[in-house]
């Protein structure tokens, strides 16, 4: 089945080759010893010793709205079994984009605040926090893409204080807290829920995030980010450890760079972009050493009109972490093409006009490849 599912994806990304001038290069994971421990977990899983396998992918605006990371999600879920759909925020409420195989809606007065805006950043590892008013309410909707499979049995809230109860249910349901987080059992899988504040010691919830699984065995693959977000903005980040060890990842996925270097080069300094990155490796292993870690170079891209040379040394920078704190490497600025390569991408429809960001195609090439890196190494 794994080896299978691998050959169609192959398929599908030499047939895109061919139609197309772009010429993708050394699709390979660098340094892919550092990921054994969750190659092994894989493993597990198909021989049934496992439940669940946890992959958690942080980044910017290419990661938030979800179009390259659902499709490796897809990818695996196809592969392995599907878990549930994951980490997943009402993005819609703190007035942003957000993933479109998920529908919020909601009622009610509600403040917001994040990443880039947040003089304390006490917004967790989500990036965003939700402060609901005492008439507030929200609606999740994972029936909203036809052929989705985000129907849940469980709902994780993640919240500094407080939590959210359902307003009315056709099943039932019971809270606990584990690991400090309030959470919600059902003994139906559902699929829409309304959701209002529960008023705990006279004070009302907020909300950093939601975590969606189901009674299956499979992946969970948990995609969180941030628009504009750089990595230094995420190391500063109050209880991005303790959240992001309620997600017990098996993998963790950093895809940070592009707002770290959308800078004159002559300012750009090399050092600090590797210091971050040590500082955000550790707070990953603080919590579970054994956790496989996956940096992923930033794309190339223009600045003030010109092929912006920092993504290079970004990329630089992570091959050397890669011998140096032993963590995998993807580099994704070497294998799109290189410097001034996202004007092929746009040339063949896959990059936007701001040769920043992709199209939809694109993203959806994206994550072929990276699914294709990952499991190439898993099966070799």
């Amino acid at each position: 089945m794994i080896k299978y599912a691998y050959l169609l994806v192959l398929i599908m990304v030499s047939s895109y080759s061919n139609s197309s001038e772009l010429a993708y290069r050394n699709n390979e994971i660098v340094n892919p010893k550092a990921l054994q421990s969750f190659f092994e977990a894989l493993k597990s899983l198909e021989m049934q010793k496992t439940k669940t396998v946890s992959i958690v992918h942080f980044g910017d605006s290419h990661i938030q709205a979800d179009f390259m990371t659902g499709v490796v999600r897809k990818k695996m879920q196809d592969c392995f079994g599907n878990a549930g759909r994951g980490f997943v925020f009402p993005y819609k409420i703190a007035q942003t984009n957000g993933a479109l195989d998920i529908g919020f809606s909601y009622e009610g007065v509600w403040r917001h605040s994040d990443l880039l805006h947040s003089s304390n950043c006490d917004v967790g590892m989500s990036g965003y926090t939700l402060y609901a008013s005492s008439n507030a309410k929200f609606t999740i909707d994972a029936a909203k893409k036809e052929g989705n499979y985000a129907a849940f049995t469980k709902m994780t809230f993640l919240t500094n204080q407080g939590s959210f109860s359902p307003t009315s249910s056709l099943c039932n349901f019971n809270f606990k807290t584990e690991k400090t987080r309030n959470v919600i059992y059902f003994d139906v899988r559902q699929d829409s829920l309304e959701f209002a504040p529960v008023l705990e010691n006279g004070d009302l919830p907020d909300l950093q995030g939601i975590i969606l699984e189901n009674d299956n065995p499979g992946v969970l693959y948990h995609a969180i980010g941030v628009n504009g977000s750089t990595l230094a903005q995420y190391v500063n980040c109050q209880n991005f450890e303790k959240q992001a060890a309620v997600l017990n990842p098996n993998l963790v996925i950093v895809s940070f760079g592009t707002n770290d270097g959308y800078r004159p080069s002559a300012g750009f300094c090399v050092s600090c972009i590797k210091e971050n990155y040590e500082v955000i490796i550790a707070k990953i292993r603080s919590q579970n050493p054994n956790t496989a870690i996956l940096l992923t170079a930033p794309s190339d891209h223009f600045y003030q009109k010109r092929d912006n040379p920092n993504a290079k040394k970004i990329a630089d920078v992570l091959l050397e972490l890669a011998k140096e704190k032993n963590v995998a490497v993807w580099n994704w600025y070497d294998i799109m093409g290189g410097s001034n390569s996202i004007l092929e991408w746009k040339n063949e429809g896959l990059a936007r006009r701001d040769l920043i960001h992709f199209t939809r195609e694109g993203y959806a090439l994206q994550g072929e490849l990276l699914y294709e890196a990952l499991i190439h190494q898993y099966l070799n």
